[in-house]
């Protein structure tokens, strides 16, 4: 049965905070054949986890079967045209700096010749004037030469700074390139084999879902307050990043904070029992059935009343190995490619006894590092078959058995003693041992890694250690006890660069409270906060956000985790139009018999002044002395307006002794706060340190 071809595109894309759940839509003919059929989609990226694959289909048919398997395609990989471009950029750089080195080179040789003149009359008689005049004439033809290596040098430098300003640009374009355009279309991808059962319904959508380890997010926000911040608009966006191999275009996003892989199992506890035999604990693993070798017994037969192949001595099968080396078809003048070119093609003798002996020794230490036996055990090994009158052929003979031994000698340990790890539960891994294979056979074995899952592996490891945008927090910190989901608006684009894209999920309205705040003890101003209300029905993460007020951006914050209803300050800086100017004045008496106790009153008022339009309620926080000592008492003896008890349990920092006045200023206006308390001290102590007056 043929596979029929069908195109899919990526539909939908479920981020957790770590990996993401990727849903291809399958493009299906309209004239889907009843009976049974098998759809190959492809084009996946390899970077898939091949045991997560499967598929869902919607309407009268049902899938009886999904295998994923990769296709590397022919030929030589090409890179996209992003790299591409980076290269022809460089070889352009190396081609301008190799100039400018010859050019320099040249320059230096010229400007260190020297010019003699010839005037030694001893030897021959000379014209003083036409030496002078030869000498003149080619210094200035030396000269206009390095005039015109100089201008010919100073162009190059211009340009070989040019070319590393397109190369660090085109490194940048390549970085944020889309997949095709930096892998090209020569990779291995993964294809998909869907096996839909046989019946007349039709099949109104047919998804493939599979899993990449290679994506996280991190949440950000935006608070757009208006109408004198009582009114917000809270949009919750979010940095995604992902190395998956694919690029993500026009996809349903959703964002979830729970685990990718999760084990709901509920442990089994053991029962403690005095004098009875627990049960062995449940294993995925099912022992291979009794009789298995008598299966191959009739194949063993069989085999075995085939005639083994005719021994060939080794020096005739070093001659027939060049025999055939040198009736291979190869274009004139080229060597053979299966063989280095021998001594004698060069007019030298053959190699001596102890020479072939080096040569396998040589070739014994490189191939150790694929074995499971050390290099002097090959060497020892190649250089008795030699002195067992072998030839070099028996040497090589020697060497590839004991790799051979070495690689059955590497089989796991549950081929043997059959005890697998939680490893060999990916069935997608597992393959049917070869009938030959007398130690294998009848046993499934795992299908080792290739180069594609160790890419999916690093482009995990990058995604993992990639570094947090700023003020950004991972939401595997601040999720808290339970998970959520949030469904984005639209459509989303993330490309396949492990970089961060910004992404907006949704976005909400509700009202806001303007509050203003006050420490007049440790600063002369008053700050402005919005008191909002979550509007979302789902919980914010702990992030940034950016503050902006009638459009214009005020400041970025950062908030903590607040549950759906829950209520969040965002400070929006100090407020101008409102001024603040703190006096306390301190009176010192004596009390008592005797004047045996001091006593210690202070005043303290706070004095507003507000241009706002609006009137206003300003909290002013400040703070009473307080002690432990049972021959000092502190007493409150006034206070306009009334206050309150603040422990300042709000942002996670108790303190003692605080107070919290409301004080009401008009428009335009001004307003007033007092209060006052007495220190009581025994007249014999004193106050040390600190500020008196306060």
């Amino acid at each position: 049965m043929l596979p029929l071809a069908c195109d899919s595109r990526i539909h939908r894309v479920v981020v957790h905070a770590r990996g993401a759940v990727v849903t291809r839509r399958v493009e299906l003919p309209p004239d889907l054949p009843t009976d049974l059929v098998e759809i190959a989609v492809t084009g996946i990226t390899p970077f898939a986890e091949p045991a997560s694959v499967h598929a869902l289909a919607r309407g009268g048919r049902e899938v009886v079967y999904v295998h994923a398997r990769i296709v590397i395609p022919e030929g030589s990989a090409a890179p996209g045209p992003a790299i591409e471009r980076v290269r022809e950029l460089e070889h352009a750089r190396e081609a301008l700096t190799a100039e400018r080195a010859h050019l320099g080179g040249r320059r230096n040789l010229l400007a260190g010749l020297e010019f003699n003149l010839g005037m030694d009359r001893r030897l021959r008689p000379v014209d003083p004037k036409a030496r002078i005049a030869d000498a003149l004439a080619t210094a200035r033809l030396v000269s206009d030469e390095l005039a015109a290596l100089d201008a010919r040098m100073r162009k190059l430098d211009h340009a070989i700074e040019k070319a590393s300003r397109d190369i660090e640009a085109a490194r940048l374009a390549a970085a944020q390139a889309r997949t095709e355009e930096r892998a090209g279309s020569s990779r291995p991808t993964f294809t998909v084999l869907v096996r839909l059962a046989a019946g007349q319904g039709a099949v109104e959508a047919l998804d493939l879902e599979y899993t990449t380890l290679a994506a996280r997010w991190w949440p950000t926000y935006k608070a757009w307050l208006s109408k004198g911040a009582t009114r917000v608009r809270w949009d919750i966006d979010a940095l995604v990043a992902q190395a998956s191999g694919e690029d993500w275009k026009g996809v349903e996003l959703s964002l979830s904070t729970a685990d990718l892989v999760h084990d709901a199992r509920l442990p089994e506890l053991k029962s403690l029992r005095l004098g009875r035999a627990q049960p062995p604990a449940k294993k995925g693993f099912r022992p291979p059935p009794p009789g298995l070798d008598a299966m191959f017994e009739p194949f063993d037969a069989a085999m075995a009343q085939v005639p083994p192949a005719p021994r060939v001595e080794p020096e005739m099968e070093n001659q027939a190995l060049r025999r055939s080396r040198s009736a291979e078809p190869r274009p004139p003048g080229a060597m053979p490619a299966a063989a280095a070119p021998s001594p004698q093609s060069f007019g030298m003798p053959p190699p001596a006894p102890n020479q072939e002996v080096a040569v396998m020794q040589s070739l014994a230490h490189a191939l150790a590092p694929k074995s499971k036996m050390s290099a002097p055990a090959l060497v020892s090994r190649a250089s008795a078959a030699y002195g067992g009158g072998a030839g070099a052929g028996s040497m090589l003979a020697e060497v590839e058995m004991a790799l051979e031994e070495s690689a059955a000698a590497d089989v796991p340990a549950a081929v043997t003693s059959i005890e697998p790890d939680d490893k060999w539960l990916d069935f997608d891994s597992l393959v049917l041992a070869s009938a030959r294979e007398k130690d294998r056979r009848g046993r499934l074995t795992r299908v080792p890694d290739d180069a594609s899952r160790s890419s999916a592996y690093q482009a995990s490891n990058t995604i993992e250690h990639l570094e947090s945008p700023a003020r950004t927090l991972d939401p595997l910190a601040t999720r808290g006890r339970f998970d959520h989901r949030y469904d984005a608006e639209g459509r989303a684009d993330v490309p396949s660069n492990a970089r961060p894209h910004r992404v907006h999920v949704q976005g909400a309205e509700g009202p806001a409270t303007a509050r203003f705040r006050s420490v007049p003890r440790e600063s002369a101003q008053v700050y402005r906060e919005a008191r909002i209300e979550n509007p979302h029905r789902a919980p914010l993460l702990g992030g940034p956000v950016d503050v902006f007020l009638d459009g214009a951006l005020v400041t970025t914050t950062s908030i903590g985790a607040v549950d759906r209803g829950g209520l969040l300050l965002v400070g929006l800086g100090v407020e101008d139009r409102l001024r603040v100017a703190r006096n306390a004045r301190v009176e010192e008496s004596s009390a008592g018999l005797l004047g045996g106790s001091s006593l210690v009153d202070h005043h303290v008022t706070v004095d507003f002044t507000s241009s706002l339009g609006v009137p206003v309620t300003v909290e002013v926080l400040e703070r009473i002395p307080v002690t432990d000592d049972k021959d000092i008492s502190v007493k409150v003896t006034s206070a306009d307006p009334e206050p309150e008890i603040y422990d300042q349990s709000d942002i996670g920092a108790p303190v003692r002794g605080g107070r919290r006045f409301r004080v009401e200023v008009p428009a335009g206006g001004k307003a007033r706060m007092s209060y006052g308390y007495r220190v009581k001290l025994p007249a014999k102590s004193e106050i040390v340190g600190g500020n008196r007056r306060e």
